[in-house]
């Protein structure tokens, strides 16, 4: 009788929790030297690196809900100092 080698996958919900904080810090890496990367602008690599770095935001989506999980986030300032 032969095994079968099919695995199981993870309920979606679950692999989210299970391995979506590892998976989001490999990606933000990547996305990370991607991004610090000085490619020549209009050549290929730019292109590809433009390519990888959309869908590692669009697999942040799907992880977070939050698509611009990996973007800087704007610092607010309170301007109002007491005097």
């Amino acid at each position: 009788m032969a095994r079968s080698s099919r695995r199981r996958d993870l309920p979606l919900d679950l692999f989210r929790k299970v391995e979506g904080p590892s998976l989001l810090a490999s990606l933000g890496a990547t996305r990370e030297v991607l991004c610090r990367t000085r490619f020549p602008l209009r050549s290929v690599d730019y292109q590809a690196s433009r390519e990888i770095i959309a869908r590692i935001d669009d697999l942040a989506g799907l992880l977070t809900g939050d698509r611009t999980y990996f973007h800087a986030k704007s610092v607010s300032v309170d301007y109002n100092i007491p005097t």
